[in-house]
């Protein structure tokens, strides 16, 4: 093992004439070869549709926003049960309601925010 570097180049030399050569030869493709190239590059390509873009009504723009079929017997299945529940509630329920509304006109107060305002004059 040694600590010595190899910094002797003088046996890479001679490539650097033949990398040098390479660099300069650089091949131009030819007129016909591009031609060819564009003409298949073009019959790729999609022909363009003489169809006018058709305007897609509201009522299915809505469908679509929503969900799609599922989102519409999601949205008509909570309304549905949204007016059964408020035109015939369960009695559990209107127990809970009628305990808790007795409660909340007493804890709240309408004019609290005003009479901070009043205070500072």
């Amino acid at each position: 093992m040694s600590d010595e570097r190899k910094t002797d180049l003088t046996g890479d030399l001679g490539l650097d004439a033949f990398f040098s050569a390479a660099r300069d030869d650089t091949p131009m493709p030819s007129g016909d070869f591009m031609a060819r190239i564009e003409a298949d590059a073009l019959a790729a390509l999609p022909a363009k549709s003489q169809q006018a873009p058709v305007s897609i009504p509201l009522w299915r723009q809505v469908l679509v926003a929503i969900g799609g079929v599922p989102g519409a017997a999601g949205l008509a299945a909570a309304c549905v049960a949204g007016i059964w529940i408020g035109v015939a509630p369960p009695q559990s329920l209107s127990e809970i309601w009628s305990q808790s509304a007795g409660l909340e006109a007493y804890e709240v107060d309408p004019l609290s925010g005003f009479d901070l305002a009043m205070l500072e004059g």
